[in-house]
């Protein structure tokens, strides 16, 4: 797929269109800085990108289906989509430092034990770490689209390697109230 390609899924507001100047996003994903063509705005590509991750995800679940590793192609897309962060979170994912933390009630929250030591908080399902490195690469900068853990949670799914926990509810709330404490 090339910027060519998209199409804004709505029209860009007054101030969003970007004219002739490259995309962030669009250098992120490799399609080489090109120029935006009138009326294709950022928010356009915001959308496509993490469909194409997810499409990768998804290839690669089959392809581990069938034989258990990840071929060396989806391997070398991981890298190009994620640079070093690929390799940072395959090494997490081969540690096991992932672990589905799940309830009675149906929540669930991964917890993913860092290089570091520290265990960082995980929302799969609205895209959320609780590191330093999402606060700031990916929430403030914009500069990627998921940091090392989440990463490595999504790999871990495709794998089949995450760790498992059952919690009561009242265990797992208080997981994450422990969590919010020692936010600084």
């Amino acid at each position: 797929m090339t910027h060519a390609d998209v199409t804004p899924s709505r029209p860009a507001p007054a101030g969003e269109l970007l004219g002739s100047s490259a995309c962030r996003r669009c250098l992120l994903a490799g399609w080489g800085g090109l120029p935006f063509e009138e009326g294709v705005s950022c928010g356009a590509m915001a959308v496509v990108l993490p469909a194409v991750v997810e499409q990768l995800l998804s290839e690669m679940a089959a392809a581990v289906q069938e034989s258990a590793q990840i071929p060396d192609e989806y391997l070398l897309s991981l890298k190009f989509l994620f640079g070093s962060s690929a390799t940072q979170a395959l090494d997490l994912v081969d540690r096991q430092s992932i672990t589905l933390i799940s309830s009675p009630s149906g929540r669930r929250v991964y917890q993913v034990l860092g290089s570091s030591g520290k265990t960082y908080t995980c929302l799969a399902s609205c895209h959320y770490c609780s590191c330093p490195a999402f606060a700031f690469s990916v929430l403030r900068k914009s500069d990627s689209i998921l940091c090392k853990h989440l990463l490595a949670v999504y790999l871990s799914q495709v794998m089949r390697t995450c760790q498992q926990l059952s919690v009561s509810d009242k265990q797992l709330t208080d997981i994450l109230l422990m969590e919010k404490k020692q936010e600084p």
